[in-house]
C-alpha cells in the first residue's frame, strides 16, 4: 500500500476536498462578477452557480465528518488545541482580514463592511466565512457526544441531525438558528457514520455510482432551480456529495504529477479557503479599472488567481513554518510534492494537513 493511501492521509479525501475547494473559489468569481456588474451576466451563469451551491458546503461537512472519528484528537486538551488552530485561528484571522480590506477598500465591493461594524465581525462572519465557526461549534457537539456515549453517542447524534435537516427542509421552516447549522450538523454526521463503514467503498462499483448519483443530483437540483421544491434540497445535496465520492475513487492513485497535483489542492484546501476571495477581488478590480468587462476574461482570471496565489501562501507558510500564526493551520508537509521544492512527485514526505 502507497503512503498516499494509508490510513494516516486518505488521498481519496484529498481528491474530493480539491475537487470541492475548485467549485468554491468557481462560485464565489462567478457571484463576484454578478453581483459587481462589470460584465453582462449570462442567464447559464446563474444556473451554474445554483447548481454548484446545491452540495458543495455539504460536501465539505461530510469530508470533515470523515476524518473526526479517526483523528488523534481524543483528550481534550488535543481536541482544543486542533480545533483553535485549523478552524478557531484561521476563521478570526481570515474574517477579520478580508473585512478591513472590505472596509479600506478605494473602489465599491459586493458586501460592504462599515469601520463601526469591524469590532463585531467574530460574531457575524463575513460572507463564505460562516463554515469555520459553525464547523467549530458542530465539531464541539460531536466530540462530546462521543466522550458521554461513544460511537453510539455520536452515531445518535447523527442521526438526529439528519432526521431534523430532512423534517426542516420538508417543512422549510424558518427558525431563528440558521439553516445551515442544520445541514453542517447532518453532513457531519453522514460522514461519521461513512467512516465507520469505509470498508464498503472499496467493494462498491464505483462507475455505477458515480452515474446514478450524477444522474439523481442533476434531476433533483433542476427541480428545485425550476419549481423550488424544499424537500428535495437535502436529497439533492447528498446525490451531489455521493457523485464527488464516487469520483474521487475512481481517479488513479496519486504516483503521476495531475493526480499528484490534485492530491495537493486537497491538502492546501483551508487556505485556499480562507483566502481566495480577496485575490479574486483583487483581479476583478484590477480588470474593471483597466476597462475590461469581457465576462469569460473576469472568470477565469478571477478562477486562477483564486488558486494559484492561495497555494503560493500556504507553500511559503509551510515552509517558514508560520501557518498557525498566519490563520492557515497547522504546519503540515504535503504527501504530494517532493521535499524543498514545488515540483509534484509521487508522495514521500510525512502525512501532513488541515
Amino acid at each position: 500500500m502507497s503512503r498516499a493511501a494509508s490510513p494516516s492521509r486518505i488521498h481519496w479525501i484529498d481528491y474530493a476536498k480539491a475537487l470541492g475547494i475548485a467549485l468554491v473559489v468557481l462560485g464565489h468569481v462567478l457571484i463576484g462578477v454578478k453581483y459587481a456588474a462589470v460584465a453582462t451576466f449570462p442567464v447559464a451563469a446563474e444556473s451554474v452557480i445554483y447548481f454548484i451551491y446545491t452540495f458543495h458546503m455539504p460536501l465539505f461537512f461530510l469530508l470533515s465528518g470523515v476524518v473526526f472519528p479517526i483523528s488523534k484528537d481524543k483528550s481534550f486538551q488535543s481536541f482544543l488545541k486542533s480545533s483553535i488552530i485549523n478552524i478557531f485561528l484561521p476563521y478570526l484571522i481570515w474574517n477579520f482580514i478580508f473585512a478591513l480590506l472590505k472596509n479600506a477598500s478605494p473602489s465599491p465591493v459586493n458586501v460592504p463592511v462599515g469601520l463601526a461594524d469591524l469590532p463585531y465581525v467574530i460574531l457575524h462572519p463575513v460572507q463564505h466565512f460562516w463554515f469555520l465557526p459553525y464547523l467549530f461549534i458542530i465539531r464541539c457537539f460531536y466530540w462530546l457526544s462521543e466522550r458521554l456515549g461513544g460511537a453510539r453517542g455520536r452515531a445518535g447524534l447523527a442521526a438526529a441531525a439528519v432526521i431534523w435537516y430532512l423534517i426542516a427542509s420538508a417543512l422549510d421552516l424558518q427558525e431563528a438558528i440558521d439553516p445551515r447549522f442544520y445541514m453542517g450538523a447532518a453532513f457531519f454526521g453522514l460522514g461519521c457514520l461513512l467512516a465507520e463503514r469505509a470498508g464498503i467503498l472499496p467493494r462498491i462499483s464505483r462507475a455505477a455510482i458515480l452515474a446514478g448519483t450524477t444522474l439523481i443530483w442533476f434531476v433533483l437540483a433542476f427541480l428545485c432551480y425550476r419549481y423550488e421544491v424544499p424537500a428535495l434540497r437535502p436529497l439533492a445535496a447528498i446525490a451531489g456529495v455521493g457523485g464527488t465520492i464516487a469520483l474521487s475513487f475512481l481517479l488513479p492513485a496519486p504516483e503521476r504529477p495531475w493526480t499528484c497535483a490534485l492530491g495537493f489542492l486537497g491538502e492546501a484546501s483551508l487556505g485556499i479557503y480562507v483566502s481566495h476571495g480577496i485575490f479574486a477581488a483583487a483581479v476583478r478590480i484590477a480588470l474593471v479599472k483597466a476597462g475590461i468587462t469581457a465576462f469569460s476574461l473576469h472568470i477565469i482570471l478571477g478562477f486562477v488567481a483564486g488558486m494559484i496565489f492561495p497555494i503560493a501562501l500556504v507553500v511559503l507558510a509551510n515552509k517558514a513554518k508560520l501557518s498557525p500564526y498566519l490563520g492557515l493551520g497547522r504546519n503540515w508537509s504535503s504527501r504530494y510534492l517532493r521535499p524543498g521544492g514545488l515540483r509534484l512527485a509521487k508522495p514521500a514526505a510525512p502525512a501532513g494537513g488541515n
